[in-house]
């Protein structure tokens, strides 16, 4: 804040300096001290002043000077400056000039000249304490006319809030009334008097009102409990909201929901407390006939949900029945099966087999495996409805699996006299990871339904790799038909930017970079009518085309949509009747290296037991005479000491008395089970152990006692068995139908069994030939440069001449000392591949043309 200024005036610079040195004597730093020679010389300066904001406190001005009196001057600056105090030093002023002084120019005092300097210093200080003393004062007044406006203008808000609040209040369609804390009314708003029959605001208190306006407990004709009422407690402090209450007006009763809040001082008194009511009668009223309704709703409900237990108890039964039929329907046709299948794989390797014979056993075994194929198709729709089917991701050469089918189905196309061709982009990897078994069933489904459904043209497979899914393009397709379109549209957009594939294995996680594949299956055949579309992924469904051809269970396409969904991916139909159908479905896949690929091995035929081994006894539990037989003749030929028992408690018996080192112990059987078996063997073998600790022994197993090995036998597929099996005590599981590796290696696995081999390899399938058939130069080509020139010139003779048993005279000839090469030659024979016969032998000219070359 600014200093208040004293302003000297003189015409005379020694009296100027001397009245300066004196005021500031008198008043030190209060204030600033300046000073004006003459009046134009004070006016200027003054008007300075006033242009900074400083305050005029007093000014002392000679009264005789050249250019304008004392008595003027001050008048001028009272008119600019009003609240400046003035003095006036002077000698010759007359009485006049006073008069005008102290009339027009707030004169405060005369101080002749020569001046008493005590005199001059006590009038100076009085006078800028007064001119202070008015300035608080002044501000004081100005503060309080500002309160005071203020005040006005607070008050003049507030009553028009009282107004807008009064109106408010008036216009509810509440009624709304106010307490004062000792129960008496203090307002009624007009909703309230309406309501209560009020037309003003009534005398009675609080505690008066229930008797006063016929307040009623609802549905009863006592009157509200005065210490109850919502009022009274709200002025005790309680917030209440309470609609049992009724008015009865003129025979007539409403009923109210009123709500009481307390309000509060500062201090936390209660000042007033507010009830707000309304008539609910209408509400009641619906109430009344909602809650008659839900009473009939809740009795319907419950006969409903008595109907649906019902139901819910019956499809369950339904299910289990449906369950278990499934499960008695595998085992039954599986163990059969498996005898067939075992005895055929026993079999084929007899030297005793002429040509003929051995072919027969081969479609002996390869009708079995299909039989068998059905029964797993029917079973994993089984598994799919029950969301038990799971993914098992694995690294592959997808040229060698494309490879395959081309040879499996290659003989059938040409049977029909149509095309097969498989076209694949050159982007596409040739390593993948993903679900081969699933991905194989999916194309072979898909590849027999063309076939099967296509008199005359071709049928082209197609692969492309894509960046990003490609489906939403199909949306638009008015041929194409999805499961539903939102599925595919859903798939397209989280599955379009995919960069990663990541798959989780028991062992280990791993993350490949991804892509899609998209697979086409093109066929010229008969077509599905529009109308058909959308039902060809049912299950136990087939077309038009379908039935007439009496082929298939229906299963093929729901069974392939299941799959394909389950690795990630979805697929889609395309057709028009007579011209054709392109089944396309898009997966997930991820690139691997061919380092990550398993090793191929190869199966080949155990005739016997490496030497220096103990004499292995084997048990073999099952009710039925084939199925033990099956095993018997599997083992008893290698040297293994091989029992029989029909009954988990002949298998008991048999383990006390002859001390097998393993049992294969069938789990459905009579009289005693496999698993109860089990558990009493490995129960009797822990209560054993205990004694055996008990008399300070600490193994009780011994070589001519051993602890068995118990591997379970089934041919159920339930789901879970497996687990149980091991959990009642088993070490291990085989399902039926087995193959004699299966066998041998548990042996091998739980006993440390080595086998002796034979030359040759184990006969293996169709499929498993075309496996070996793609790993050529892996197993054949070694041996290729050492076939003679004459056994060559003579297979490419027998090749041309076509004389199927002739071929396998000549292969036979190389079968002792190149049994690998043999089997790849058998395989392509099986599928009447001459070509790739020829094709070898080409490699074989080749390899010994080189080898001569480098021999010169």
């Amino acid at each position: 804040m600014k200093k208040p200024v004293i302003v000297c005036i003189d015409d005379e610079p020694d009296v100027l300096n001397s009245l300066k040195i004196e005021l500031k004597k008198a008043i030190g730093d209060q204030c600033i001290i300046e000073t004006a020679e003459g009046g134009a010389d004070a006016l200027e300066l003054l008007a300075d002043l006033q242009a900074d904001e400083y305050e005029i406190a007093l000014v002392l001005s000679d009264y005789i000077m050249p250019d304008i009196k004392g008595d003027e001057l001050l008048r001028k600056i009272h008119e600019s400056s009003p609240e400046t105090l003035t003095i006036m030093l002077t000698g010759q002023a007359d009485l006049e000039a006073l008069s005008n002084a102290i009339k027009y120019a707030k004169l405060y005092r005369y101080i002749p000249k020569p001046w008493q300097n005590e005199d001059l210093k006590l009038t100076v200080v009085e006078a800028v304490h007064s001119y202070l003393q008015d300035q608080k004062l002044t501000d004081e007044i100005h503060k309080r006319q500002e309160v005071n406006e203020e005040l006005k203008l607070v008050n003049e808000a507030l009553s028009a809030s009282e107004s807008r609040l009064s109106q408010f209040l008036e216009a509810l369609p509440v009624g709304v009334s106010v307490y004062h804390p000792d129960g008496s009314i203090a307002y009624f708003n007009q909703t309230a008097r309406d309501l209560l029959g009020a037309d003003t605001i009534p005398e009675s208190t609080a505690e008066q009102l229930a008797a006063t306006y016929q307040l009623y407990v609802a549905n009863t004709d006592e009157l509200y409990p005065p210490d109850n009422l919502p009022i009274l407690r709200a002025l005790k402090g309680e917030f209440v909201k309470v609609d049992d209450v009724e008015i009865r007006q003129d025979g007539k009763r409403i009923a109210i929901e009123i709500n009481t809040t307390p309000i509060f001082d500062a201090s936390g008194n209660i000042v007033y407390a507010i009830a707000a009511f309304q008539d609910i009668s209408d509400r009641k009223q619906a109430e009344k006939i909602l809650a008659d309704y839900h009473h009939t709703l809740e009795a319907q409900i419950d006969e409903r949900t008595e109907q649906l237990q019902q139901a819910a108890l019956a499809a369950e039964a339904a299910n289990k029945a449906k369950s278990t039929f499934l499960a008695n329907m595998s085992h039954e046709l599986r163990t059969p099966l498996n005898s067939i299948l075992g005895f055929a794989q026993i079999m084929e390797p007899s030297p005793n087999l002429t040509v003929e014979n051995r072919e027969n056993m081969r479609i002996i075994r390869r009708s079995g495996e299909h039989l068998l194929s059905l029964i797993n198709e029917v079973l994993d729709l089984s598994k799919i409805e029950a969301g038990q089917m799971t993914l098992d991701p694995k690294n592959f050469d997808l040229y060698r699996l494309l490879d395959d089918l081309q040879d499996m189905f290659q003989l059938r196309v040409e049977n029909q006299e149509l095309q097969l061709r498989f076209q694949r982009d050159a982007d596409v990897p040739q390593y993948v990871r993903t679900d081969d078994i699933k991905l194989r069933q999916v194309l072979i489904n898909l590849l027999s339904n063309a076939i099967k459904f296509t008199q005359r043209g071709e049928i082209i497979l197609r692969v492309i790799k894509l960046e990003k899914s490609g489906f939403m393009d199909l949306l638009e397709s008015p041929t194409a038909c999805f499961d539903t379109t939102r599925s595919i549209r859903d798939f397209s957009r989280t599955s379009s930017n995919s960069a990663t594939v990541e798959w989780r294995d028991e062992t280990e996680d791993l993350t490949v970079p991804g892509f899609f594949l998209l697979f086409e299956i093109e066929d010229t055949g008969v077509g599905i009518a529009s109308e058909e579309l959308g039902n060809i992924f049912k299950a136990f469904v087939q077309t038009a085309s379908g039935q007439k051809i009496q082929k298939g269970t229906g299963l093929g396409l729901n069974i392939s949509r299941q799959f394909v969904r389950l690795m990630g991916g979805e697929i889609v139909v395309e057709s028009q009747l007579e011209l054709g159908t392109t089944f396309k479905f898009e997966i997930p896949v991820g690139a691997v290296y061919a380092a990550e690929l398993p090793a191929p091995q190869l199966n080949r035929e155990v005739t016997g037991l490496e030497p220096n081994q103990q004499c292995y006894r084997i048990l073999i539990v099952d009710d039925r005479e084939d199925n033990r037989q099956l095993l018997v003749k599997m083992l008893s030929p290698l040297g293994f000491g091989v029992e029989q028992a029909t009954n988990g408690q002949e298998a008991i018996e048999m383990w006390e008395n002859w001390h097998p080192h393993l049992i294969l112990m069938d789990v459905r059987m009579p009289v005693m089970d496999g698993y109860e078996a089990t558990k009493q063997i490995k129960a009797r073998i822990k209560q054993r152990e205990q004694e055996q600790q008990g008399k300070g022994e600490m193994n009780i197993s011994h070589p001519d006692s051993p602890i068995p090995k118990i591997i379970a036998l089934t041919a159920s597929t339930i789901e879970g068995r497996q687990a149980f099996a091991l959990l009642v005590g088993c070490d291990d599981f085989i399902s039926k139908p087995f193959r004699k590796t299966d066998i041998f290696d548990t042996l091998t696995k739980h006993l440390g069994v080595k086998y002796l081999y034979s030359n040759s390899t184990d006969f293996i399938s169709i499929g498993d030939r075309n496996n070996l058939s793609g790993s050529i130069p892996n197993a054949a080509l070694a041996y290729l440069p050492t076939l003679p020139a004459e056994w060559i010139d003579n297979m490419k003779q027998v090749i041309r001449s076509a004389d199927f048993d002739l071929i396998v005279r000549t292969i036979d000839e190389i079968r002792e000392h190149h049994p690998e090469l043999a089997e790849i030659l058998q395989g392509h024979l099986d599928n009447f591949d001459y070509q790739k016969i020829l094709n070898l032998i080409a490699e074989a000219e080749d390899s010994d043309n080189a080898d001569e070359g480098g021999t010169n």
